[in-house]
């Protein structure tokens, strides 16, 4: 495992699959292949069918083929946040040699640390390190070539259903690849998409999907808190296919051409022109196509709204970066921010080809894969379980190593414990303004009125 030369991303999602290709050196990543394929396999996130997702990888492969005149033979794909719990995990292992600590002393440790009870239908699906312990000293970034007599490993786990890795193993296989890494995808996107400020002083991440939307909070370099809600494009789709009785297939495209988020932005003098089934074709307003996408919208902002009601989470510095398939219908920042009553952004990739926000999981895929140290691909070789092997040390790998840093102790729950950001108490004037919930339904319930 490495983290230059040719790294392909692969974003297994519910409406696409998509595919890209890159060359990264020195932690820079050029793209120069992006392949994208309809979806058939997978719902909410998760393959549901292994020979259908299995087709739609190689469809998306051989548009990234034709572009390269390349055949690629190992991805590193994304997994959905999908009931997600974290854990903070340790291991400790008596080092070979005292006077010489080595990295097989790290996949020993990491190894240890992801030995721990789990439900039969559970599994690690990925892991980062915090801090290494040598005897009494913690804080240790690499610790290669130190003199111990213990190591210790401190790492967050990311603990999830088996099944989301499994069907997508299988289905990378019989499309012909080996997985050379896999990703959660909120862990990538928390480290490229948000700045080193936001995500120091604390962020909120929504991915509006296609399946499903997740909500990650960001703060002090690390995840704090992932929640999803079964909801996304696909059900706004569906939900114009059901109320004009009209295909998916046009449904999807009414929503991509003349889709607004909520009412209040409509235009009520656009008409658009629809062909229910069997029957003549009808005239609608644009206001009415948006009563019935602000309708499922208004469910999607107020359920995620109220899990990070509770833990405060509009208190954070960073306001909201908005990415997903689903951001591109207009004034979905807008009514972000007024219903939260926070600053919300659109994040989308600058590349040529990717300027869309429903490659920002691709996009961060890649991008995350580029920035791992050589420590943080051997811990990941370890949990893995693949060959360990150690890269040559270049010159820009060298500044990682022997760094000793202050880590805080955090204790980090799962998410049905709900983790709570650390915000200043004076950020917080509960007197100035009504609660966020109020908020919400107020601004919403004017909209339709």
């Amino acid at each position: 495992m490495a983290n230059h030369g040719v790294i392909v991303g692969l974003d297994v999602g519910t409406s696409t699959v998509k595919v890209l290709v890159s060359d990264v050196r020195d932690q820079q990543v050029n793209v120069i292949a992006v392949g994208r394929s309809i979806s058939h396999g997978v719902k909410r996130g998760v393959v549901v069918d292994i020979d259908a997702t299995a087709q739609d990888i190689k469809a998306a492969l051989s548009q990234v083929k034709k572009q390269t005149n390349q055949e690629f033979t190992e991805v590193i794909a994304s997994i959905p946040a999908n009931s997600i719990q974290m854990r903070l995990v340790r291991g400790t292992v008596t080092t070979q040699d005292s006077q010489h600590i080595s990295y097989q002393d790290v996949v020993a440790a990491t190894k240890a640390a992801v030995n721990i009870p789990l439900e039969h239908d559970q599994t690690v699906l990925d892991l980062t390190a915090q801090e290494f312990t040598v005897d009494d000293l913690g804080g240790v970034l690499d610790p290669n070539d130190m003199v111990g007599t213990h190591l210790t490993l401190s790492a967050t786990a990311y603990i999830g259903p088996r099944l989301l890795v499994s069907n997508l193993r299988s289905a990378i296989q019989k499309a012909g690849l080996n997985l050379r890494d896999l990703v959660l995808a909120p862990l990538a996107a928390s480290q490229t998409i948000a700045t080193d400020a936001e995500q120091e002083f604390g962020t909120i991440l929504l991915d509006l999907g296609a399946g499903q939307t997740t909500a990650t909070i960001v703060q002090n370099h690390q995840i704090k808190f992932i929640s999803t809600y079964g909801a996304g494009g696909f059900n706004i789709t569906n939900d114009i296919s059901q109320v004009l009785n009209i295909s998916n297939q046009d449904a999807e495209q009414l929503k991509l051409d003349a889709g607004v988020s909520a009412p209040q932005y409509a235009n009520e003098a656009h008409l658009l022109t629809v062909e229910p089934v069997g029957k003549k074709p009808i005239r609608i307003s644009e206001l009415e196509l948006s009563e019935i996408i602000g309708a499922r919208m208004q469910q999607i902002v107020t359920k995620l709204g109220e899990r990070l009601d509770t833990i405060s989470a509009f208190q954070l510095p960073g306001g909201m970066i908005v990415s997903g398939g689903s951001s591109s219908l207009r004034y979905t920042q807008d009514i972000l921010q007024a219903a939260y009553g926070i600053n919300a952004k659109l994040f989308m990739p600058h590349e040529i080809g990717l300027q869309n926000p429903a490659y920002v999981g691709a996009w961060a895929l890649v991008n995350y894969a580029a920035q791992q140290n050589k420590v943080a691909l051997i811990v990941k070789q370890a949990m893995l379980g693949l060959p360990f092997t150690v890269e040559p040390t270049n010159d820009e790998s060298k500044k990682y190593e022997k760094n000793v840093v202050r880590v805080p102790n955090e204790q980090i729950i799962e998410e049905e414990q709900l983790i709570q950001p650390s915000i200043p108490n004076n950020s917080i004037n509960n007197d100035s303004k009504p609660g966020i919930m109020d908020r919400i339904k107020n601004w919403f319930s004017e909209l339709f009125n």
